[in-house]
């Protein structure tokens, strides 16, 4: 595994059952059926890609095209049929949950839900991967988590309920929960599909900033073709579960090649 890579995705692929009559799957799970009785649909197949320390990979595509599957697929919530997944020079299937935390962070699109939790401590949950099972946080931790407020540009907000202050200081918030976290992987989720359009600026470029400081990798899932454009040195285009295009992201967007690519660039903004 070559040093500068930070994710490798080697033919990877998730196979769903689809079963016409859910009694057909109640029988196969007893072992009352030896017929094959439902069809075979790939949600990822046979996918493969890199993330080089230090740079960006967008992966754009319609709903149902297979993004989620394979953010899922990476972060093991969801079982690969086969293929691999290294992290850095690491396989995943080798890897404890625990480890894997200390590697890879996440900015997800769905709002945290938390009960009378300040924005200081929903960003110090980050740091459990460290902690005990008591999940105790060090003066060290806690540096850590103020450090990463001030990235961020949030301490106004830190000690305000996290639920009450606005979506935009609440994705900083989140930001600042997954830097603390102290991995060099960051996979970013529609991390502005939820923020006002001149909130989505700020955060966007309050990333690109935070790559350059702290020389994190990102893997970025988005649907809207313009933000992948302007933030992503690579892209790779899904369509029905497979890449129906790759390179960097000038050449992709400005020469594609794929018709479903001259669809998506024609249309500009994916629905």
């Amino acid at each position: 595994m070559a040093e500068d890579i930070a994710i490798s995705v080697n033919d990877v692929s998730k196979m769903y059952k689809l079963y016409d009559n859910p009694m057909d799957r109640l029988k196969e799970s007893l072992g009352l059926s030896r017929k094959k009785k439902y069809k075979e649909h790939y949600a990822l197949n046979h996918v493969s890609f890199q993330v080089h320390k230090g740079e960006t990979v967008g992966i754009i595509g319609t709903n149902g095209s297979g993004k989620s599957t394979i953010l899922k697929t990476i972060t093991k919530q969801l079982k690969k049929l086969d293929g691999t997944v290294f992290l850095g020079e690491a396989s995943m299937d080798e890897l404890k949950d625990s480890q894997i935390s200390r590697r890879l962070s996440m900015v997800m699109t769905e709002r945290l839900r938390t009960e009378l939790m300040s924005g200081r401590e929903v960003v110090a949950s980050g740091r459990y991967p460290y902690t005990g099972r008591f999940g105790i946080l060090s003066k060290e931790d806690w540096a850590k988590v103020d450090e990463a407020i001030a990235l961020v540009h949030a301490g106004e907000v830190q000690d305000q309920d996290f639920m009450k202050i606005s979506d935009g200081q609440r994705q900083r918030l989140m930001l600042a929960r997954a830097i603390c976290q102290d991995t060099k992987i960051l996979i970013l989720d529609e991390p502005t599909s939820m923020l006002d359009v001149s909130v989505q600026a700020q955060v966007m470029t309050l990333l690109k900033e935070l790559q350059e400081k702290l020389g994190l990798s990102y893997l970025f899932i988005s649907h809207d073709l313009d933000v992948v454009r302007w933030f992503c040195d690579e892209i790779a285009v899904m369509e029905e579960g497979k890449f129906v295009e790759t390179g960097r992201t000038e050449d992709v967007i400005g020469h594609p090649k794929a018709e479903f690519t001259k669809r998506l660039v024609e249309n500009f903004i994916l629905e």
